[in-house]
């Protein structure tokens, strides 16, 4: 299994519009690995490729990436800056499937898309605990706290496993523990790095004790905001721990 991080930064990326603090200005001036898109991931798995969400700029992500073929698109959930880019399948010249939780799917239609949703895309719904099973691997979605209905997914290939934590905050069912529980590779969004009261997302430091606590042999963080530090301080940050990584655009992992 591929797992490409096109995306890495919060629901504002970094730079932040019209922000003038210390970090956009330095993602500005250095660019690299300080600049963030919005986040997405495409998961190459054995005939498939699937991309979870779809931000306001994955057409620059898929051109910038060379990625020509998408077979599926998973939605987390419904907030603007993991659906907003799904439009640009007007334009994409083949089928894709979109795994969607049916509540999100009627709101997307209702509000969105009227008839077109259907054109372009076969919509195929997602409940929490029920895997859709492929010949090669399979599926498995969960429910996470957060401000909406929001869904982190299971992918399994063979022995492999890989957990997608999607927009969750540090409350997890024991269901959600118990699926997360020895993963290979665990993704979690972490646009804070340090616990803020009353946010509905993670922080960097209770994503790492969440890794130590459940024996998840290697992390990946990402979806940071510009509160967050620069890449290169979360960088020498992780160092001090075994199997921490900072994902970038364009980080690619094999599992």
């Amino acid at each position: 299994m591929r797992i490409r991080f096109l995306g890495t930064g919060g629901a504002e990326g970094i730079p932040s519009i019209g922000c003038k603090c210390a970090h956009c200005t330095r993602a500005r001036e250095q660019g690299g690995r300080f600049l963030r898109r919005r986040s997405s991931v495409l998961f190459s798995l054995p005939g498939y490729e699937l991309l979870l969400d779809t931000p306001p700029d994955i057409k620059e992500q898929l051109e910038t990436s060379g990625i020509r073929q998408i077979n599926g698109i998973y939605l987390t959930h419904e907030h603007n800056d993991h659906i907003a880019g799904l439009e640009e399948f007007l334009y994409w010249r083949q089928g894709v499937d979109l795994f969607a939780e049916p509540r999100l799917y009627r709101k997307l239609i209702r509000e969105n898309w009227s008839r077109k949703l259907p054109d372009i895309t076969f919509h195929l719904d997602i409940h929490p605990g029920i895997a859709v099973i492929f010949h090669n691997f399979s599926i498995l979605p969960f429910e996470v706290h957060h401000a909406v209905p929001c869904f982190g997914l299971v992918l399994k290939e063979d022995h492999r496993r890989v957990v997608h934590g999607a927009d969750s905050d540090i409350r997890f069912s024991n269901y959600a523990r118990g699926v997360i529980a020895g993963a290979d590779v665990l993704i979690l969004n972490t646009p804070f790095f340090e616990p803020r009261k009353g946010k509905s997302h993670l922080s960097v430091q209770e994503a790492i004790d969440l890794k130590e606590e459940l024996g998840i042999k290697r992390l990946v963080l990402t979806h940071f905001n510009h509160h967050n530090r620069p890449h290169d301080e979360l960088e020498d940050y992780f160092s001090r721990f075994e199997g921490v990584t900072a994902a970038y655009d364009g980080l690619s992992i094999d599992v």
